[in-house]
């Protein structure tokens, strides 16, 4: 995993035009190459230097190709940061969301101190509930509006 830099905007163009981040993350407006940059500016590159964390790429290891997303937001209505994950379609299934979201349960707690992270979920999106489940989170409640979406809230201790 690594920073998003400016170079990445066409990849995370692709990614969150997708179906599925529409879905199961919520829509996201980016009509132009000007917007994906300034979604990377604004979404991941300034939270990096603000929270000291964000979402990283996920990088394929033979080529270093961006296939996806994972790391740590920080939302108001959570008492703590949470998990965030994605990949793109043609990845998902294979095994990288669990893999890139150990290393970040790692990092969260090695690099950043925490004892716990929370992740959000629509209760409808049975396989990152799955995936949640696999890592260690248990749903702690439902039903927690996140803009205008209602959502499950999972937690996990970082021992």
């Amino acid at each position: 995993m690594r920073e998003a830099t400016l170079a990445d905007a066409v990849f995370v163009r692709g990614l969150v035009s997708q179906d599925s981040w529409s879905r199961n993350i919520g829509p996201v407006q980016m009509a132009s190459l000007n917007d994906a940059q300034a979604y990377v500016r604004t979404r991941l590159i300034e939270r990096y230097a603000e929270q000291g964390f964000g979402l990283w790429l996920i990088c394929h290891r033979p080529d270093d190709r961006p296939i996806g997303m994972a790391g740590l937001v920080s939302r108001p209505v959570l008492p703590g940061p949470d998990l965030g994950f994605a990949l793109l379609d043609d990845q998902a299934g294979q095994g990288y969301a669990f893999e890139a979201s150990q290393a970040v349960l790692e990092v969260a707690r090695m690099r950043f101190g925490l004892d716990e992270l929370y992740a959000v979920v629509k209760p409808d999106n049975a396989p990152s509930i799955r995936l949640l489940r696999r890592l260690g989170f248990a749903m702690q409640q439902s039903g927690t509006r996140i803009g205008d979406t209602d959502l499950a809230v999972y937690h996990r201790p970082l021992p």
